[in-house]
Formats: structure tokens, C-alpha cells, sequence
């Protein structure tokens, strides 16, 4: 099976064409990056040399060995007040996105120890999200478990993690199917017993049931169909009014929660059409004009527009910039990779954006490192979540 994993990512890297054309142009996810106009800086300087950014990597790599927790009851995660098996999913992800191998190479035993921390983090039925009650956590440590499988040279650990794999997307799955108003239906919120539904915590169920059949496990068709359609009840076109009740401006997009929410937000726009890309067959009227809102949109350095999330809000921007390719891809990617390297600290490791720190703190320096590694190594698609592929199963 293991084999069968490795072949089926390595046979498969192509790009998303049928999309490129409708959305080059677009800021796919840059929905968490506005800057308004007034504080957009015109950059002028060469973009990075590959070289500068390897070696922002191998800088980050090196901090994120040596902060390693190594033993005790802790061994295997990264000092931080919370989210520990998310940040050390993070953390494995990064990684393995720069080709480093379980149980080989300078950083081995690292990958090694962060596996066996996130593996022993499962509860009884499954979930990997007890301790911080978060679907957001499972979601990531699984993404986790799927780039390690196929990695390992033990035989029985490869097997082992198969079907802890398969026991957790198996988690996803019956999350979905928990009885809830119909326009609740098909989605996912912060835990496996939720009765409501958000396009975020959706977002993050999908990309794992993506990567788990890009590994080779069968997803029934109807679990995407199901939340494809939550996603897409989603879309609409808000009216904004003057004081005297006039509309002075129609905003087309998606709603945080589908038939709850009312107002059109840019962050959920960005991940809804991130993943109409990666699981619909072709562009639709509600992308092409959620596309046009989504233009006016570029990347920054902290600020309102992230809501606090810096890191979390461009890792999703960099995937769909990356999924459109093309001359779109060519332009934006200097401009974040830019925008990181200026903000590396000396020893190699990520500060929050000093407005982010109060929602994000909890997951520590590791967190914010790991996203930084994670953004700037997504060309060399080493993760399944990471390859430009449509579908490939």
C-alpha cells in the first residue's frame, strides 16, 4: 500500500489547467491579505534568489530541531500553552515538505518523535482533537499522518499508520453524517458531534479526504458531493445600503456559515473558491464573480485585514495561488516569499505580526515557523496537499 502511495504522488504532478485561465489574476486566497491602498508599498527591489530562500528554510529547520522537546511526557512537540498536536503536525509537515525522511538524515529522529506524540494524541474513536476540542487540530494531524505514510523503511510502522490513517478520515467521514438542519448539511464545525457547520473548519475536512485519496484510500464520491454543495449554498450577493437605505454597492461571495450567516467575508470567499479549484470540474458563475472580489486583494505583514492570522491565512492563499500556476503563481510568489524573509529573525525562526499575537500566541513560535517553512517550500510539492494535480485517483 505504502509503495502503491509513493508511485501515485510521483506519477502524478501536473497542473490545474482547466482552471488557470478563469482565474489567473485573481488572489485566490488573499481574501485574509487586504491592504488598503493607502498602505500598499510599491516594492521595487529583484525578488529572492532561490538560494535566499533554502537558506531561510534550512535556518528555520535547524530552530525548529533544536526547540524540540526530546524527553519526558512532552517528548516529541514544541513548547506552547496550547494546540501541541497541531503544532507538531505543523511542524512534521515542514519537514517532510523539504524531503527529509523518517528515521534518516540530520533530521530523522525529529520527524520520528513528532509522529509518535501526534499517533499517541488519539483518543478511542479516532479523534486527535480531544485536547483542544478542534476539528482544526485533527484536521492538521492527519494531514500529518498521510505526508509521513509511505516514507518510513518499517514495514510495521507502515502499517500502523495506515490504519491510524484510515481510523481518523474515517472520523471525518461520520462527522459529516451527524443529523442537522438542512442548511447545515454536508459541512463540519469544531468537533465530531457538532450539529452547525462553518466554511473554515469544512475547508480543512476536505483538504484531508483530498490528500487521503491523492494517498491511495477510497472516499465515497457523495462525502465531496455532500460538502461541495454546503460550500457552494454558501455563495451570494450582499447589498450594501447608504444611511438612507439605498444600495451603493452589490458584493458577490461566500458567507462564513452557509444560510446562517448574511454578510460576504473575503477570507471565506478565497478558501471556497481554493476549493471549488481543487474539486469541481470546471469554474462557475458564482467563481467568476467571486473572483472579481477578490481581485481588488494582495499580500501584507500583519494588520487588520488577517483578523490575527497571519500564517493561517496566507498557508491557504499560497495553495491557491500555487493550484492557478502560470504567470499568477510567477508574480505573487516573490511577493510573499519577500514579505517572510524580511521578517526572519536572526536564528532562523517566525514572530507573530505584533497584531496577531493575541489570537494566535497559544500555538507558540513553533506554529508561525512551521507555516513560514510550509509557504515558501510548496513548489517543490513533496506533500499531497501540496502537488498541482485536479484529480489523480
Amino acid at each position: 500500500m505504502t509503495a502503491s502511495h509513493r508511485s501515485r504522488r510521483d506519477r502524478h504532478r501536473g497542473s490545474a489547467a482547466r482552471w488557470a485561465a478563469v482565474l489567473t489574476g485573481a488572489a485566490v486566497i488573499a481574501a485574509t491579505c487586504t491592504v488598503p491602498a493607502a498602505e500598499t508599498k510599491t516594492r521595487t527591489e529583484e525578488p529572492p534568489e532561490r538560494k535566499q530562500i533554502e537558506s531561510a528554510v534550512d535556518g528555520a529547520l535547524k530552530w525548529l530541531a533544536d526547540k524540540q522537546i526530546r524527553v519526558g511526557t512532552d517528548k516529541g512537540y514544541w513548547d506552547s500553552p496550547r494546540y501541541h498536536t497541531a503544532t507538531a503536525s505543523f511542524v512534521g509537515l515542514a519537514f517532510l515538505a523539504n524531503g527529509h525522511r523518517p528515521g534518516r538524515g540530520p533530521y530523522g529522529q525529529v520527524l520520528d518523535r513528532a509522529m509518535r506524540f501526534v499517533q499517541e494524541s488519539m483518543d478511542a474513536e479516532g479523534y486527535l482533537g480531544g485536547k483542544d476540542n478542534s476539528m482544526y487540530v485533527h484536521a492538521a494531524a492527519t494531514l500529518f499522518g498521510l505526508a509521513y505514510l509511505g516514507r518510513s523503511d518499517s514495514p510495521d510502522k507502515e502499517v500502523e499508520l495506515a490504519k491510524w490513517c484510515r481510523k481518523s478520515i474515517d472520523l471525518i467521514v461520520k462527522a459529516q453524517k451527524v443529523a442537522k438542519p438542512p442548511a447545515e448539511r454536508g459541512g463540519w464545525r469544531y468537533t465530531p458531534y457538532a450539529r452547525d457547520s462553518d466554511l473554515s473548519v469544512t475547508s480543512w475536512q476536505l483538504l484531508v479526504l483530498h490528500a487521503a485519496r491523492q494517498c491511495g484510500y477510497e472516499i465515497p464520491d457523495a462525502v465531496f458531493q455532500a460538502a461541495m454543495r454546503y460550500v457552494n449554498r454558501g455563495f451570494t450577493v450582499q447589498e450594501v445600503k447608504d444611511d438612507k437605505g439605498k444600495v451603493i454597492d452589490r458584493l458577490p461571495g461566500f458567507v462564513y456559515r452557509p444560510g446562517v450567516s448574511g454578510d460576504v467575508e473575503p477570507a471565506v470567499t478565497g478558501v471556497a473558491v481554493f476549493l471549488k479549484a481543487l474539486l469541481e470540474k470546471e469554474p462557475d458563475e458564482k467563481t467568476a464573480q467571486s473572483l472579481e472580489y477578490l481581485k481588488k486583494f494582495t499580500p501584507g505583514w500583519g494588520g487588520a485585514q488577517y483578523k490575527g492570522y497571519f500564517f493561517f491565512g496566507t498557508f491557504y492563499m499560497v495553495q491557491g495561488m500555487f493550484q492557478v500556476g502560470g504567470p499568477t503563481w510567477a508574480e505573487f510568489a516573490p511577493r510573499i516569499q519577500t514579505i517572510l524573509l524580511e521578517h526572519q529573525e536572526g536564528d532562523g525562526h517566525w514572530e507573530l505580526p505584533a497584531d496577531n499575537v493575541p489570537q494566535s500566541h497559544l500555538a507558540g513560535r513553533a506554529y508561525a515557523t512551521a507555516l513560514g517553512v510550509l509557504i515558501l517550500s510548496i513548489e517543490k510539492q513533496y506533500l499531497p496537499m501540496y502537488q498541482r494535480v485536479k484529480r489523480i485517483y
